[in-house]
């Protein structure tokens, strides 16, 4: 039996392993595959957490209309925290898989909820 809840994007190129989800946190790991972005979003009710485990990403970081990004890349080792609200892209331009363990310190069930709605189950 596996202790992640796991969902992945219909392409294959985004995979969320949740360990834990609720009201107060919710952390697990992000994988997302080379070429791979996730749109742009923000977590309203929660401060989010990064830290990158294998392979490289980019976090774009910007206010609610899209302008002043902050581009950062996250590289094995190197951590990101984001106040709740803060609007972000997460991408994977480059050529190997990325691997990013994240909590979110606060209420995502909304969040949560799109995931399961939107997302394929990978049955362990």
């Amino acid at each position: 039996m596996s202790v992640f809840e796991t969902w992945e994007s219909s392409d294959g190129k985004a995979r969320f392993s949740f360990s834990h989800s609720d009201e107060i946190f919710t952390t697990g790991i992000l994988t997302l595959q080379p070429g791979a972005e996730l749109a742009r979003h923000n977590r309203p009710l929660a401060r989010e957490n990064l830290l990158q485990i294998s392979g490289s990403c980019k976090m774009t970081l910007s206010d609610e209309n899209g302008d002043n990004e902050h581009v950062h890349e996250l590289t094995p080792g190197i951590s990101l925290s984001m106040d709740k609200g803060q609007w972000h892209v997460h991408a994977n331009p480059f050529d190997e898989e990325s691997i990013t363990l994240f909590k979110a310190d606060g209420d995502i069930t909304a969040v949560m909820k799109v995931v399961r709605e939107t997302m394929v189950k990978i049955q362990s």
